[in-house]
C-alpha cells in the first residue's frame, strides 16, 4: 500500500471511529454506486479516450458526517501503449451536511490521488482540496454553490454554480435535468507553471437522466452529458490537456446503479 492511499484509509478510519463514537445509538446509512461512462470528463478536461470507465463508490455516514471512496477505472487507457486497462484515480472525502432553515451546506476535503502509467516519465501525484457547497431547497432548479480550495499544490479556487430540476412521475420514476458554469482562479506554479495566473471562466456542463427504480434500494439511471468550454482561456486549456489536442466540447453518458441502505 503506498504512502498517500494509507493517508487517505487512515483518515477514512479515523474519521468512521469517530463517527461510530458520537453516535454509537444511531443507524448508520450506506450507498454504493457504480456508474460505466463513455468518457472521463472532469471540469472540462478530457481524462478518457475511447473506452469505456468505471466509477465505483462507496458512502457510509452518521448524522450527516460521511466518508467516501470514489475509483477511476478505465478499461482502455489512451495514454498508455499499448492501450490497457488501468485504476487510474482513486479519491478519499471526508463531509458533513446540515442545513439552516430552507439553507443547505455541505463542508468537506477531498485527498486525489492519481496513479500515472509506467515509463510516462510522471510519478504518482496527489492533490488535497477543502470545499463548500450551499445550496437553497426551492421547490424549482435547487440553486448550488460550490467553492473548491486546493490546499496541497498551491492556491487554486474553482467555484461552480449549478441548477437542476426534477419531474417526478410513475412511482418513484424522475426525468432530472441541470447544468452548470465555473469559474477557475489558478495559480499553482510548483505543479504546472503553463497554467500559473489562469483566472477565467472555465466550463459549462448540460445534463439529462432518466432515474429507473428497479426496487425499495435500488435504481438505475442512464444520462447524458455536454461538457464545453466558457472562455477562450478554457478553450485553449482544454484542448492543450486533450488526448488528440485539438477538443474542447465533449458529449458523453453512461448508465449510473445506486443501492442505498
Amino acid at each position: 500500500m503506498s504512502g498517500k492511499l494509507r493517508i487517505g484509509v487512515m483518515a477514512c478510519v479515523l474519521g468512521l471511529s469517530l463517527l461510530s463514537i458520537a453516535y454509537a445509538q444511531e443507524a448508520p446509512t450506506a450507498n454504493l454506486n457504480v456508474s460505466v461512462y463513455s468518457q472521463y470528463i472532469w471540469r472540462g478536461y478530457e481524462l478518457s479516450k475511447n473506452s469505456a470507465v468505471f466509477f465505483p463508490s462507496l458512502t457510509v455516514g452518521w448524522k450527516g458526517f460521511a466518508c467516501n471512496v470514489w475509483v477511476d477505472f478505465d478499461t482502455n487507457y489512451h495514454a498508455e501503449e499499448p492501450n490497457t486497462h488501468r485504476l487510474w484515480e482513486t479519491d478519499w472525502v471526508l463531509t458533513y451536511a446540515n442545513s439552516i432553515s430552507k439553507l443547505k451546506y455541505t463542508v468537506g476535503w477531498i485527498y486525489y490521488d492519481t496513479n500515472p502509467p509506467q515509463g510516462s516519465g510522471a510519478i504518482d501525484s496527489s492533490a488535497q482540496e477543502l470545499f463548500l457547497i450551499l445550496g437553497l431547497d426551492w421547490p424549482l432548479l435547487n440553486p448550488t454553490f460550490s467553492v473548491w480550495s486546493e490546499i496541497q499544490n498551491g492556491p487554486s479556487w474553482y467555484m461552480n454554480l449549478a441548477l437542476s430540476h426534477s419531474f417526478g412521475f410513475g412511482d418513484g420514476y424522475s426525468f432530472d435535468v441541470g447544468g452548470w458554469v465555473s469559474y477557475w482562479d489558478k495559480n499553482n506554479e510548483a505543479e504546472e507553471p503553463y497554467l500559473d495566473g489562469y483566472r477565467s471562466w472555465h466550463d459549462g456542463n448540460l445534463w439529462a437522466g432518466l432515474k429507473i427504480p428497479l426496487n425499495k434500494y435500488i435504481s438505475l439511471t442512464p444520462k447524458v452529458q455536454y461538457s464545453f468550454p466558457l472562455s477562450t482561456g478554457a478553450d485553449r486549456f482544454m484542448q492543450m490537456f486533450s488526448m488528440h489536442g485539438n477538443e474542447s466540447q465533449f458529449v458523453y453518458g453512461g448508465l449510473i446503479l445506486d443501492v442505498t441502505f
